[in-house]
């Protein structure tokens, strides 16, 4: 495991496992009622599990899918660095001493301005690097929504600005996040399911039509008004665009006998159907008052995000250990597949009860006594932050 911790996205994706493992462990005593830890429970899944994962999958798939090297190495080893100060500063500000929240933020921004300019050196150094991908759209489109909604946060903190923290969540999320596992969905998907993406050209229209609804979404979320619903119903359809070619890839038919779906795959696919729920229970909830804000919120963040970085890790993770440790012995030995590093069974236990138990928990608005199914979920992502510390030991 040691040798594996030198690569710089290793390292990101064990920090997030600690940080998922604690926003669990956080939020399972809030739904229990246990003590109100909402606000760590919510930086430490949606703020550092969720970043540090995109991060490391940022610094380890655009280099791979553009055909270079991450521009300045010793400063993306600064970036991990700092970083991870700042989420375990942002977490000691909720839990113990709220004033130091501006010195949390401020570290926070500038390792995300750091973050920024390596994905940016790196992308722009390669010549028509937009032609190379539709994944490449997003993540670029995400970095500069990330550093936008940093930097809201911390000019509030500060007191130089107004701040609403629904409109900072909302940039980070459907800026920052879900521009990220769009652009994941579209490189990572069809690869995992052995298929071809069904249209680049929907996906196209797709960045731009989010892009569009997610900035008009953000100039009229203080007021609610005309255009911020007219924004969010363009954004619900163009989330459905996006469903709409996902779903066409996976159905699409292949002329050599399909594989059993890998796990990787089955993850994103579930995943996009808690997104679909998820987007549709938010615009209800905003244009009828249907009381669907928590399905809305867990829907999108543990079921289509959470759910998709649970399969894009159960591909990458494996795979990074796979080349460290048996490739050299390739040809020359017997060395194992790459989805035989991990435990199947252990890998289909965790993918029914992460999504029976979301399903339910996702409706506790309506039943109180779903509250329940935060424990089993609980146990499903802490026994898959396990599984990928395993699979790093091999």
């Amino acid at each position: 495991m040691r040798k594996l911790l030198r690569l710089l996205p290793v390292r990101f994706f064990v920090a997030s496992l600690v940080y998922l493992t604690l926003g669990v462990v956080f939020g399972a005593l809030d739904a229990l009622g246990y003590g109100n830890f909402k606000s760590v429970h919510a930086h430490l899944i949606a703020g550092a599990f969720f970043t540090l994962v995109i991060m490391g999958s940022m610094y380890q798939l655009i280099p791979t899918i553009i055909g270079t090297e991450i521009r300045y190495k010793r400063l993306a080893e600064i970036q991990f660095i700092l970083v991870n100060i700042a989420f375990i500063s942002l977490a000691y500000s909720f839990l113990i001493e709220y004033s130091f929240l501006k010195v949390a933020g401020f570290i926070a921004f500038v390792s995300f301005l750091i973050f920024a300019i390596e994905i940016y050196a790196t992308t722009l150094n390669v010549k028509n690097f937009y032609k190379l991908s539709l994944a490449i759209w997003f993540f670029l489109a995400a970095v500069a929504y990330l550093i936008i909604g940093s930097a809201y946060a911390l000019t509030g903190a500060l007191g130089i600005t107004g701040f609403n923290i629904l409109e900072h969540a909302h940039i980070l999320t459907i800026g920052f996040i879900a521009m990220t596992t769009f652009g994941g969905f579209y490189e990572l998907f069809p690869m995992l399911a052995l298929k071809k993406l069904y249209s680049r050209r929907l996906g196209e229209i797709h960045f731009f039509i989010a892009n569009i609804a997610a900035i008009g979404m953000f100039l009229s979320f203080s007021q609610k008004g005309s255009l911020f619903i007219f924004s969010s119903i363009v954004f619900l359809l163009g989330f459905y665009l996006f469903a709409f070619n996902i779903a066409k890839t996976y159905l699409s038919k292949v002329n050599t006998p399909a594989p059993e779906t890998d796990i990787s795959a089955r993850f994103m696919a579930y995943a996009l159907i808690f997104g679909v729920a998820g987007v549709t229970a938010g615009l209800s909830s905003a244009l009828t008052g249907f009381p669907g804000s928590f399905t809305h919120v867990h829907y999108i963040l543990a079921g289509w995000v959470g759910l998709t970085m649970v399969g894009a890790m159960y591909h990458i993770v494996p795979m990074l250990t796979w080349i460290q440790k048996y490739s050299s012995k390739a040809g020359k030995e017997k060395v194992p597949l790459i989805n035989e590093l991990y435990n199947k069974q252990l890998a289909k236990a965790i993918f029914i009860t992460m999504n029976i138990s979301l399903a339910l928990f996702g409706l506790r608005s309506f039943l109180p006594a779903l509250n329940l199914f935060s424990v089993p979920l609980a146990a499903a992502f802490l026994a898959f932050a396990v599984e990928m510390v395993l699979i790093l030991k091999r």
